[in-house]
Order: structure tokens, then sequence, then C-alpha cells
């Protein structure tokens, strides 16, 4: 029998940090940091350039959820990444968690590890990892690294010259993760990103909004008070991205738009949504 990976919650950045709903998006990060007898939520700050203010924000939510044992691993270099020391702090974490800030912060530091190559072999092992913001933007087999939001407040529109991408953490395959999606006017630029690489698709997810992923990364739930949006490209017919010149607006047919909200389901096998039961 193959063993389960563990879930992913995958977060769109800005998340409600003082809920006590039942179902608010940290709730379920501490419910599974919880469900691991003598285990600690482990609160990874690389992507940050503030880790001891971003480790006290977050000590205070989960302590408010009932998790009292956080471990910070905060990695500023890439030989931190190499200590043994280091390495032995992931040892019985129940969750391992990617806080927000830059996500080229995560690969360039910790990218071929053996911190790294740890993470990925407890992951297998069943241990769920969140992400945030940045860190969610990592879990994709290609990120987002930069690139402009929608043309807003009289602003120049996107151009896809400013679209830049790198390999992510490749813990989700065959997805691009784009976070602050509507607060940030994000659509072109995922948009963009997708007709790229149709076989991707383009999940945009808003602040205080995630997506739970199980199942072996099968399918999502959507948690949180904001939408999720997915772009299927592999229905592409004619873009311009090949004969257009980088300075201008990029033309795409019959790319496929979903919009998720809290509690829907999204089979990643199928490329489509789930009805609920009935």
């Amino acid at each position: 029998m193959a063993k389960q990976r563990g879930d992913l919650l995958i977060i769109g950045g800005s998340e409600d940090k003082e809920s006590d709903e039942e179902q608010a998006i940290l709730r379920q990060a501490a419910r599974r940091a919880l469900a691991k007898e003598g285990g600690h939520l482990v609160l990874l700050t690389v992507a940050t350039m503030e880790p001891q203010q971003t480790a006290e924000t977050y000590r205070k939510a989960f302590s408010r959820l009932g998790v009292h044992r956080l471990e910070v691993l905060d990695i500023r270099n890439r030989d931190q990444a190499y200590d043994p020391a280091n390495v032995e702090k992931l040892s019985g974490a129940a969750v391992l968690f990617f806080s927000g800030g830059d996500q080229l912060r995560i690969t360039s530091q910790m990218g071929g590890s053996p911190l790294l190559e740890r993470i990925f072999a407890l992951h297998e092992e069943g241990v769920p990892i969140v992400g945030t913001s940045a860190g969610a933007a990592a879990m994709s087999e290609t990120m987002l690294i930069g690139g402009p939001g929608s043309a807003i407040n009289g602003g120049p529109p996107p151009c896809l010259s400013s679209l830049a991408m790198a390999p992510g953490l490749g813990l989700l395959e065959g997805v691009i993760v784009d976070s602050h999606f509507s607060e940030r006017g994000r659509f072109a630029r995922l948009m963009g990103a997708v007709a790229q690489n149709p076989h991707n698709l383009g999940i945009g997810l808003d602040e205080d909004t995630a997506v739970l992923v199980r199942n072996n990364d099968e399918e999502f739930t959507v948690l949180g008070s904001g939408g999720v949006y997915v772009i299927d490209g592999l229905g592409i017919r004619y873009t311009s991205l090949s004969d257009m010149h980088t300075q201008g607006i990029l033309t795409v047919h019959d790319a496929r738009v979903h919009v998720l909200a809290r509690d829907d389901r999204f089979s990643l096998k199928e490329r489509r949504p789930l009805l609920p039961a009935t």
C-alpha cells in the first residue's frame, strides 16, 4: 500500500490570526499539529527579512489555538541549511509552516540542501506542509517571482516582459500559485504565466483564503473568506505569446477560468470542480 503524503495547506497571505471560528485557516494547521502526540509545529522564516517579528506573530496566533510547542527555524544563508543541528530541529515535527516574504529566498537558500531533502522526506511520510504568501508561491513546480498586477489606479497595463518565473519547490506539481490575488490585481500576470506553459494550472488565492490539498495531491478544498481562481490553459487555441512585442497586451483565446469559494472542491487530477454532494 502506497504511503499517504501529508496535506498541503496553501494560503493566499494575510490570513486571519485572531479568529476562533472552527473553519479558520490557521485552526486547520493547529489541528494537525495537535493530532500528533509529542509533536510540534516548525515555523520556517527563511522567506522573511523580519524573522523575529514574524515568529512572535505566529507564536501568539498558534498559542491561542492550543499549540504551545512551536520551533522557529530561521535560515539566513545556505550554510545554515547544511548544518546538522538545523536538520535535527525537524525531528518530531507535526507540521511545517513556511512564512511569507520573498519566495526566491526559500529556493535559493534551501534548494538541494540536506534541510530541504529532510522536509521532502517528512512530507512523503505524512507530515503536512503549510505555506502562506511567498510560502504558498514556492510550493508549486514553477513559481512566480515578479511581475505587476492589473492596470489599477491609472497605472500602465501589465506587460509580459516584466513577468518573472523560476523553479519552485515542486511540492505540488503541474500548478503555478499566485497569492494576494484580487487585492493586488494579479489576474493578468497569472494568465500570462499559464499561457507560457498551458500544462500548468494557474491557482490564484485571495488573502485570508487557502486551498487544502489532500488525497496524495489529487484534489483540494477551499477555506477562508475570499475566492480561488483556477486558470486552465489546456484548451487555449490561440495566443499572441510567440508573435507579439513583449510590451503589448497578451491575447489568449479559449482559456477556462473557474471561480471557487469556501467549501468548494476541485479535482487536480481531472482539472475540474467537484459538485457538492447531494
